[in-house]
């Protein structure tokens, strides 16, 4: 593979297939092929990626190496944190995957979780919600997973997770 990879969002090609399905016979054999094809494309993509961690990892050595024996010393640890870069969820099911994830992560069986917490989680992992009020958003979101959280009453924008 020369150059770079192209790289499609191949989870939601296959999601909106699926929503469209009947679920015949011929519409599942052509869910299977896509996959197929699209195994096919993902293949040399994490070849490539290999090729490139193990170029990055090789050169690090090296240079690790080389520090120390210039210097007689292990090289010091970075001083400055790499910036995050800030993902946007900008569509409904980014931000579905998203709050869910971030709010099941944060909490227990029995533990609230109120939308303010969730937002600030987020925004700790670099996650930003496109949306003109956010906090509204997360709990609308929440409200949809009852099976996991249940909307405690009386509290605006607290949830209870259920399992």
């Amino acid at each position: 593979m020369a150059g770079l990879p192209e790289l499609r969002d191949w989870k939601t090609l296959i999601e909106e297939q699926l929503n469209k399905a009947a679920y015949t016979e011929e519409d599942i054999l052509n869910i299977m092929y896509m996959c197929q094809n699209y195994l096919g494309e993902i293949q040399p993509i994490g070849q490539w990626v290999g090729q490139q961690q193990g170029f990055v990892t090789q050169m690090y050595r090296i240079f690790n190496e080389m520090y120390f024996t210039m210097f007689g010393k292990q090289a010091p640890p970075r001083t400055t944190e790499a910036p995050i870069k800030e993902v946007v969820l900008d569509t409904s099911q980014r931000r579905k995957q998203a709050i869910r994830e971030v709010a099941l992560s944060i909490t227990k069986l029995g533990d609230n979780v109120s939308d303010e917490a969730v937002l600030e989680e987020l925004k700790r992992r670099g996650m930003k919600i496109d949306a003109f009020n956010p906090t509204a958003t997360i709990a609308t979101i929440l409200n949809g997973f009852k099976p996991q959280f249940e909307k405690v009453q009386g509290k605006r924008g607290l949830f209870k997770r259920q399992q």
